[in-house]
């Protein structure tokens, strides 16, 4: 949603893509405070008509493919819902398990590739649709529970077009909804949330699928200001609850703040609070939008476990559920901080873990973890009373691989 250079070259078509780019020379973004936070790249460069002619690595011919593959499963629908610009069919995919028990259940409205060349919402949302369909506990609890509309391609024409942010008629459809009739595809969706607001079990969460070149993973968060207290602290929980599912994987609440004077008119999440207010949570999502992203079937497992704590708080989920692949140590937050600390870290083998604070010289001055851990993601707190104010260091350690943050303890 802000402009940025930076560019992503796919070289697969499959959901998890391998992707590799030379093109960290071309990275200028704009700041992060503009009101849209999104972006597209410098449609000049010889690496930005490379990715865009590969559609990012997943166009529609790419979903039609996995439209067939998610059609054999029992619990998926596929409807055609409308047609693009172009006449490419808008597909909405349904799920749900239609032999639970029935019961009220909660809707939760997704869709994606809004802007063409954020792919990495489209692959979240995809391993979405993938843990959906899988046999874990979380996934059986959510389609007796639940029932999850999700179009994963908003944009078609859009994508095979090869257009940053546009459909076929030139327009950013993220933000026509002020426009009446508006394009064919905000008509469609517009269409879709009326219909599905009227049932006996509306949309209770929205979730709009993009992705950021600040290579971060967040969510758009709407000021109390522009919404209300109530909604404000909707989003900070649901929001806590993602992250609690992917310690540092996600940034926190108040990491990109919007709607700070007032709600704008403009974009989907503006039609639901004028016409739903709090009782529809409707966000933005933005994943990593560079070489670096990754992770996108963790990050799709603690999204729907956010959801289902959310709706079904305090039933917890099972952590082992999403187990991570790869060793990290997120920075602390705090920082600075002027007393308790936390830190994040997880680990995807089993074996003895340290995790270890030194002072600016190297110094040891606390242990905060010394012990075998089983493969998964835990927090360690750090009490910094009686200690000097100061920059510290903290060092995590599992087998061969070691990870050190910097931290800034102020008094």
């Amino acid at each position: 949603m802000a402009s940025y250079t930076r560019i992503l070259i796919v070289l697969t078509l499959s959901s998890l893509p391998l992707h590799q780019s030379s093109a960290q020379e071309l990275i200028q973004p704009k700041s992060r405070g503009e009101a849209d936070p999104c972006g597209f790249p410098d449609t000049s460069t010889i690496l930005y008509k490379a990715a865009a002619s590969a559609n990012w690595g997943y166009g529609y011919d790419s979903l039609r493919v996995d439209l067939q593959r998610w059609s054999a499963s029992r619990f998926v629908r596929i409807d055609s819902v409308g047609a693009s610009v172009q006449s490419r069919a808008l597909y909405l995919l349904t799920i749900e398990d239609t032999s639970a028990p029935p019961a009220p259940r909660k809707r939760i409205w997704i869709h994606a590739r809004t802007h063409p060349n954020e792919v990495q919402g489209t692959w979240v949302t995809n391993q979405i649709i993938k843990f959906l369909l899988s046999d874990v506990s979380l996934a059986r609890g959510l389609r007796d529970s639940c029932v999850f509309n999700i179009m994963p391609m908003y944009n078609p024409d859009g994508v095979e077009l090869m257009n940053p942010r546009e459909n076929a008629n030139g327009i950013d459809i993220e933000s026509n909804w002020a426009e009446i009739p508006g394009e064919k595809e905000v008509q469609v969706l517009r269409a879709q949330f009326m219909q599905l607001m009227s049932t006996s079990n509306p949309i209770r969460i929205a979730l709009n699928m993009h992705s950021a070149y600040n290579c971060t993973r967040y969510f758009v968060y709407h000021a109390a200001s522009g919404t209300s207290p109530a909604y404000a602290a909707q989003e900070q929980q649901f929001i806590a609850y993602v992250s609690d599912q992917f310690l540092g994987g996600f940034q926190p609440w108040d990491y990109f703040v919007s709607w700070t004077t007032g709600a704008p008119t403009y974009y989907p999440e503006s039609w639901f609070w004028y016409n739903s207010h709090e009782s529809v949570l409707a966000l933005t999502y933005e994943d990593m939008n560079c070489p670096a992203a990754g992770d996108f079937d963790i990050t799709a497992a603690a999204i729907l476990a956010g959801v289902w704590k959310f709706l079904f708080a305090p039933v917890s989920v099972a952590s082992n559920e999403i187990v991570p692949r790869s060793f990290a140590l997120a920075q602390n937050y705090p920082n600075p901080f002027n007393g308790v600390s936390n830190l994040g870290f997880r680990i995807a083998e089993s074996g003895y873990v340290t995790l270890k604070i030194f002072d600016v010289v190297g110094h040891e001055v606390a242990t905060l973890v010394d012990e075998m851990k089983a493969p998964g993601r835990y927090t360690a707190a750090w009490d910094a009373a009686g200690y000097a104010s100061g920059i510290y260091f903290a060092r995590l350690r599992a087998g061969s691989q070691t990870k050190t943050i910097s931290m800034v303890l102020l008094r």
